[in-house]
């Protein structure tokens, strides 16, 4: 079929696009690439597998959208719902997702790398073993999302909210994630190898045996934090709060506390040697 024949059958309704895909499972190569569709109802409708390179999308409703696999890399999509969608090893590399809903989405193994989310609403999405390197994500809210196992290396997270999402293992190296949100969120054994924390709420958050190599902390909030076996050396903890944090058997040398707040922190069997604690308030029990 041409692409002018797909688009014609888009334009008839879901349910006819639907219907149609249902009878004819061994379809390949659907080309929507570069599509432009403006203010339709797609909700539920099944795009997976589907071409949709460059497309560009206007305020175009698809909640629920079956687009697992499908190549949407370089589209435009800012700022529409794809609420509860399914976008499962979908190739979305420098995509504009700004302002985009994507909550409860599953994005599961999808291809973000240098997209734009800026403002993007997550919320609960499934981003493991996402790639999202290079990716912006700032402004964004992805509340109680999973990523575990992702890639985000060097991508731009500052002032998100990101409230009770789970890192593990993930990848956040040289990422920025100033000013953001991470409160009651677990980070058991991620990469932070560089990454920058300024002005950061991590308080409650389980960061136990992660990899804080030589990352900037300045200013941020681990109060009650779980840093049990954290790798923490070089790292620049300059006036951070760690009131009540748990830092046994961590490994804190070279790294810098210069007028933190480490009061009633727990620092049994840690590396010290070669800690800097100037002017640090320090525990009652050391």
């Amino acid at each position: 079929m041409a692409k002018e024949e797909f688009i014609k059958l888009l334009h008839q309704g879901v349910d006819t696009w639907n219907k149609w895909r249902e009878a004819s499972p061994d379809m390949r190569g659907i080309d929507l690439s570069e599509i432009q569709l403006e203010g339709l109802n797609l909700t539920g409708i099944d795009l997976s597998m589907v071409n949709l390179r460059g497309a560009k999308l206007h305020e175009v409703n698809l909640i629920s959208a079956n687009l697992r696999g499908a190549d949407l890399s370089m589209a435009n999509l800012r700022g529409i719902d794809l609420n509860h969608a399914n976008l499962s090893s979908a190739h979305l590399s420098m995509v504009c997702l700004s302002e985009a809903n994507l909550s409860q989405a599953n994005l599961s193994g999808a291809d973000l790398r240098g997209s734009n989310l800026r403002l993007a609403k997550l919320d609960l999405a499934d981003l493991s073993t996402t790639k999202l390197n290079m990716s912006s994500l700032n402004g964004s809210s992805m509340v109680g999302a999973i990523l575990i196992g992702s890639n985000l290396s060097r991508a731009e997270i500052r002032e998100a909210n990101l409230a009770g999402t789970d890192f593990s293992r993930a990848n956040l190296s040289e990422a920025d994630l100033s000013h953001s949100n991470l409160n009651v969120s677990t980070l058991v054994g991620t990469d932070l190898i560089g990454a920058t924390l300024v002005d950061i709420d991590l308080s409650e958050s389980n960061l136990s045996r992660a990899d804080l190599i030589g990352a900037n902390l300045y200013r941020a909030n681990l109060c009650g934090c779980d840093l049990i076996g954290a790798d923490l050396r070089g790292t620049n903890c300059s006036e951070a709060y760690f009131i009540g944090a748990d830092l046994s058997r961590a490994d804190l040398n070279r790294a810098e506390f210069t007028s933190a707040n480490l009061s009633k922190a727990n620092f049994s069997g840690a590396s010290t040697e070669t800690t800097d604690f100037q002017d640090a308030i320090l525990p009652d029990v050391w």
